[in-house]
């Protein structure tokens, strides 16, 4: 019997993700995601590759658990802030999405991990 289709949903207006096996929701996590000057791009993607642990050679920081989605490298990936990513969701719609990522999807450390144990590289991921 084959195994059934991963595929991983981004929804941009929730910032939330969600992840399906076959018909069945497996996780749903809170995000963070593109700022307005760094969008997260919209549209079908598929895992191309995997990296744990993981250091942004752009920006200098921790992306661990990182599931890369476009070859310009947009990841989901783990939160690296010093603040509860729960603060930083509350910042970006209280105060202004300065406090997005630049066009990653941000998970806690827990969520992050989670996803990337799960998902595989070919995974289906849908922004929408």
């Amino acid at each position: 019997m084959a195994p059934l289709a991963k595929n991983i949903k981004v929804k941009l207006t929730q910032q939330i993700v969600e992840a399906f096996e076959g018909g069945t929701r497996v996780f749903r996590f809170d995000c963070m995601t593109g700022d307005n000057e760094h969008p997260t791009d919209r549209g079908m993607f598929r895992v191309l590759r995997k990296v744990h642990p993981y250091r942004s050679r752009t920006y200098n920081v921790q992306m661990d658990y990182a599931l890369f989605f476009t070859h310009d490298g947009k990841a989901l990936h783990q939160y690296h802030g010093v603040v509860p990513l729960s603060f930083v969701r509350t910042a970006r719609d209280n105060i202004g999405d300065w406090f997005g990522s630049h066009g990653c999807v941000r998970l806690t450390d827990a969520d992050a991990k989670a996803l990337y144990g799960w998902a595989s590289v070919g995974t289906t991921v849908q922004v929408s």
